[in-house]
């Protein structure tokens, strides 16, 4: 199995792609905090970089949106001519060494980004981290805004596969399905609910016409499943193995995130427990070394324990929960309406790989405390686990399903009991606190965060004297 496992692991390599690049951090994005580190060093640059989970573009009635791609090599960008389009979603492929230091990814982002003329505003940008020097690329998808009557909201970004299944073929379809299930399941967050109002354009890549074909028939399949719309988009031509997307979709009502109206004494609901993630690391370092198996086994967490939760936990990373936009849209205004907080959901945030650390995201939009007193973990043998072996920093990193939810008590009750008889198991974790000073108090969030410097980011932060 061992042999097989490594054989398995070399083949994604030599395809430049990072089979085990997210089993510490079950997930290959950069941290936020660096980025933010970064952007605010490269500010200085006619791309204006503002980053969100997604990015609000206004509907206009019977038009349909309009993208222009275009993919450049990071370090040497050719911009033979600049598309005159004033807002586009971002995707870059950056060196560990690089995403891992905001002095480095400043450094090389302002690189990037000084070439361009033409102003450009981004809310929607992810960094991927890989370990392949030849992999890197920056992305950007431009979205044209057409006049007319605004009837709804298109609301837009990017998404790629961070966690997978590396026991399985590079070109397998599971890989399609996780990109397009996490870009799904955040604009279902959003309220949009209605498959045919969704649109995708492909992010791919690979080495050879053979595996480019069999990714393109994947994505079809991955797409078809759900009856998703998908745009016919050419491979990025880098030549190094990449799965992602970016996706658009339309609702005609107002997106739930009021987060300057989030009050004092709201709640605050997970749609899931936390978590589900770290058993897809154990499973990997147990088939890397058999002598993990043994240790797992001798702290009480079975291999066939761990193996049940990491399938679980995959099946999840590539479903997409279209019954979550239709709940979260029953308690969001008609497009054009007032917000009324007795009768709708103030705010939402997608948990994914962020765990707890949503909690602090949530927290500074809403500009407010956040006093959690549970935190419920799937799983949560197998949390404890991964946690107290220093094997994933973050336990609570979460599948699908999972996002956070903030309203009124008696709003939240409602969804609820919405959520509960659609397969989700909502729980009440904890209340809005004072405005003013962005924090998280999540007691009992060491026994799943390995890292007490980061679990500390989500504490008040000492504020400067004067």
């Amino acid at each position: 199995m061992v042999d097989n496992f490594w054989q398995r692991i070399e083949e994604y390599r030599k395809l430049g792609f990072d089979p085990l690049r997210w089993v510490s951090s079950c997930t290959t994005q950069a941290d936020p905090h660096v980025l933010r580190e970064a952007l605010a060093e490269a500010k200085r640059s006619t791309i204006k970089i503002t980053p969100s989970w997604f990015d609000p573009y206004p509907h206009i009635e019977g038009k349909e949106p309009e993208m222009t791609r275009r993919v450049y090599d990071l370090a040497n960008p050719v911009i033979d001519k600049e598309v005159e389009v004033k807002r586009a979603l971002a995707l870059f492929r950056v060196h560990v060494t690089t995403g891992e230091s905001p002095k480095a990814l400043a450094e090389t982002l302002y690189n990037f980004l000084s070439v361009f003329h033409a102003k450009v505003a981004v809310s929607n940008a992810q960094v991927a981290l890989t370990e392949h020097q030849d992999a890197q690329f920056a992305l950007l998808d431009y979205i044209a805004i057409h006049r007319g009557n605004k009837d709804g909201h298109m609301p837009a970004l990017t998404a790629f596969t961070q966690i997978t299944d590396v026991t399985e073929a590079p070109d397998a379809e599971v890989h399609a399905r996780i990109a397009i299930a996490d870009a799904v399941e955040r604009l279902n967050l959003l309220g949009c609910g209605n498959p045919s109002l969704y649109k995708f354009y492909p992010i791919y890549d690979a080495p050879t016409e053979e595996m480019l074909d069999r990714m393109r028939t994947n994505l079809d399949a991955a797409t078809a499943r759900h009856n998703l719309p998908m745009e016919d988009y050419s491979s990025l031509k880098r030549g190094r193995l990449f799965y992602g997307t970016s996706a658009v979709a339309i609702t005609n009502k107002e997106l739930p995130t009021w987060y300057g109206q989030v009050e004092e004494g709201m709640g605050v609901m997970v749609t899931n427990r936390f978590g589900g993630l770290a058993a897809v690391s154990l499973h990997a370092l147990a088939l890397m070394e058999p002598a993990n198996a043994d240790k797992f086994e001798k702290a009480g967490v079975p291999l066939s324990s761990i193996t049940a939760a990491r399938d679980e936990a995959l099946k999840s990373l590539g479903e997409p929960h279209f019954a979550l936009g239709k709940i979260i849209a029953k308690y969001c205004p008609d497009f054009g309406s007032p917000f009324d907080r007795q009768l709708h959901i103030t705010a939402v945030y997608p948990v994914g790989a962020r765990g707890v650390f949503a909690l602090g995201d949530l927290a500074e939009l809403a500009n407010a405390q956040v006093a959690v007193n549970s935190i419920p973990v799937r799983h949560e043998e197998i949390a404890k686990l991964a946690t107290r072996e220093f094997a994933v920093e973050n336990a609570t990193a979460s599948q699908n399903g999972c996002h956070i939810i903030v309203a009124t008590k008696d709003v939240l009750n409602l969804v609820a009991e919405d959520l509960s008889q659609h397969h989700f198991a909502p729980e009440f974790i904890g209340l809005v606190g004072k405005k003013g000073t962005p924090s998280v108090d999540a007691k009992g969030a060491e026994q799943f965060v390995a890292s007490k410097a980061k679990l500390a980011r989500l504490a008040p932060q000492p504020q400067p004297a004067g």
